[in-house]
């Protein structure tokens, strides 16, 4: 099993009801780090047409950060989750490095103010978790709760293709906004995306 992240670019107004929830279940304080950011990117040559985009950890079946962790700190479960252990973190930042999504975090002490006891160091990598706690609940991720839209969608990623044939996966082609400048394009997200259709422009004359 690889559980992904299904969204739909048509749907999604831009609320940030994702991001601000995910930021509330997971204790993440206030300030720059986040497990799951939701931006707006020009498209269509350059005019004005914007496509959101809601991304967090895509828990690819093949992530850069594991190989790239030289602590051992990040693995996958059986259910294909990439999760990090903050016990083992020694700030190595390979995975930052390594990420092409930007998804891994190393927080500032304004944000993370204290150090917990069995953390190596003072800020050890953070990044979405799937909300795993709540799946294995039986409970969606807190970000596919809160979307008043129903934008986000999660599950096995074979049965997320089933259920959105119309969708594509993350690649560099369809989204290069997704991917920073140089970043990997192998690591086969398990993130499905339904694009949006481009508006067609008529300029006045």
């Amino acid at each position: 099993m690889q559980y992904g992240f299904f969204f739909d670019q048509s749907r999604c107004i831009g609320c940030n009801a994702c991001t601000v929830s995910c930021k509330d279940w997971n204790q993440v304080n206030p300030g720059p780090v986040r497990w799951r950011k939701q931006q707006a990117y020009e498209s269509n040559n350059g005019q004005s047409v914007f496509e959101n985009l809601t991304m967090s950890c895509n828990h690819c079946e093949n992530p850069a950060c594991v190989d790239a962790c030289g602590a051992g700190a990040i693995s996958k479960t059986d259910t294909g989750i990439v999760i990090v252990d903050r016990t083992k973190c020694q700030e190595l930042r390979s995975c930052i490095t390594a990420c092409p999504f930007s998804a891994p975090h190393i927080a500032e002490a304004d944000q993370e103010p204290e150090k917990r006891e069995e953390w190596l160091m003072d800020h050890p990598m953070q990044k979405c978790k799937y909300c795993w706690e709540r799946v294995e609940d039986g409970q969606s991720p807190v970000c596919v709760s809160a979307c008043p839209v129903r934008a986000l969608d999660y599950g096995d990623i074979e049965d997320l293709q089933r259920n959105h044939p119309d969708a594509v996966r993350l690649n560099k082609s369809d989204f290069p906004y997704a991917y920073k400048e140089g970043g990997r394009e192998d690591t086969k997200p398990s993130f499905l995306i339904k694009k949006r259709k481009q508006i067609a422009i008529t300029k006045l004359v």
